[in-house]
């Protein structure tokens, strides 16, 4: 992703690091901004403090996050076919995105790492892929599962979603399903 990056923009100074250490020093941020990220961060209390450390005072914090998996309906299918065709576990790793959905829960995650007065929006959107096959290929193959499933365990899966989410698929083939979003913003005075 960082080379990615720098070829995009190679005018910005790239680094990686730890969200739950941040190779920065304090306040030395106008803007930090995570863009579906934080609910796969092992320590996310850690990594909110960071974020936080990191602004300046009258910086900005923006963290979008998926709202719960039933703002998602093409996803909550999807999850249910591998609870049948894969099993719990993958199933799991399919509703991961989603963990930090529950707007009360996030007000709390928040509010533990010292960021009390922040707002959270609800923003409704959706999600498009060009087919039910590449939907399935891109959230299965792109995540731990890719390793994990067989490759006639997910024809099956693919077959079933071809089905259950027809719904979904609009004139020109492609599928577009509803996907919001909280984006949580703060200042910090």
């Amino acid at each position: 992703m960082l080379a990615v990056a720098a070829r995009t923009e190679p005018k910005i100074e790239w680094r990686r690091g730890d969200a739950a250490s941040l190779p920065s020093e304090d306040a030395s941020f106008d803007v930090v901004v995570s863009q579906f990220a934080l609910m796969y961060f092992p320590d996310r209390v850690a990594s909110l403090r960071e974020m936080w450390r990191a602004l300046a005072p009258g910086g900005r914090l923006a963290i979008a996050v998926w709202a719960p998996i039933d703002h998602a309906r093409g996803y909550q299918i999807l999850v249910d076919i591998a609870v049948r065709q894969c099993g719990r576990e993958a199933a799991d790793v399919l509703a991961a995105p989603f963990v930090l959905g529950d707007r009360a829960e996030l007000a709390k995650l928040f509010a533990s790492s010292g960021i009390s007065r922040a707002d959270i929006t609800l923003h409704e959107g959706s999600i498009r892929f060009p087919s039910v096959r590449e939907f399935i290929r891109i959230e299965v193959k792109g995540s731990p599962l890719a390793g994990m499933l067989s490759d006639d365990v997910m024809q099956a899966l693919a077959a079933e979603a071809e089905t259950a989410l027809v719904e979904f698929v609009v004139p020109s083939g492609e599928v577009v399903m509803p996907m919001d979003a909280h984006i949580v913003t703060a200042g910090k005075g």
